[in-house]
């Protein structure tokens, strides 16, 4: 794997930065055992795939909130539609310790990384620098290596349609806006590190009524917990 602030070669076509084309979605998780190992943003929002919604009288959001509990933040959902209180990409750090942690703990390493690189060997003898590169223009340097290779996230509103409580959830994704964030170019922002929030979703099944003894089923539904993975670090990577 590269080195995200010095790439020794970028060679065109190299197969360790192509895209990968992601699986199926998981449609089906829902329906099934609850998983700490679902994708980020994977669980299918399509109508067609899920044949029950509540009804009004399942939607009260005092009962909702105490089903949710302490797993309710408002930062990643909201029951209503929030769109009109976007957040800036600078105030994500501010408002999630979670994304600050991440954002601090990728940009230590980037800092790391660029207090072992070599300065000198990196520029062409054409440009007629010294060997011997001053403290302040060495500083210069690693500060713009680090701000490149930086990768910053971005944050948009998501419905997730009726069968999920809260139905609006915070997604955030990397930063793409900047072609690449290594020297010489070659990688891109990638998600490094998740956050498992917990949202409720609305689960159906058919079982068998005890009263009557004529193999006659009943559709039984109520709302249960399931893990919600969402970005909350980046990190400049092939992969």
């Amino acid at each position: 794997q590269r080195d995200p602030l010095i790439t020794r070669e970028v060679e065109g076509g190299n197969s360790e930065c192509q895209p990968t084309t992601p699986p199926n979605p998981d449609i089906h998780l829902i329906r099934s055992k609850p998983s700490t190992h679902v994708r980020p943003y994977s669980l299918s929002r399509s109508p067609s795939d899920y044949h029950y919604s509540p009804k009004p009288k399942h939607l009260r959001a005092p009962r909702l909130l105490k089903l949710l509990g302490p797993s309710y933040d408002p930062f990643w959902m909201s029951p209503q539609d929030p769109r009109s209180r976007n957040t800036s990409l600078e105030q994500l750090g501010t408002l999630s310790q979670d994304l600050a942690d991440g954002t601090s703990r990728y940009r230590k390493k980037l800092l790391q990384e660029a207090e072992n690189v070599e300065l000198p060997v990196l520029l062409p003898p054409e440009e007629g620098m010294a060997s011997n590169l001053s403290q302040a223009v060495a500083h210069r340097l690693r500060q713009w290596l680090v701000d490149s290779a930086t990768c910053h996230l971005t944050s948009s509103w998501v419905d997730l349609g009726p069968v999920f409580w809260p139905r609006w959830v915070r997604h955030t994704e990397c930063d793409t806006s900047h072609t690449g964030c290594s020297w010489p170019p070659g990688m891109t922002c990638r998600p490094a590190q998740f956050t498992h929030i917990k949202l409720l979703v609305w689960h159906c099944w058919i079982s068998k009524d005890p009263a009557i003894d004529t193999g006659r089923t009943l559709q039984q539904c109520t709302w249960r917990q399931i893990p919600y993975p969402v970005v909350s670090a980046c990190k400049c990577s092939c992969r």
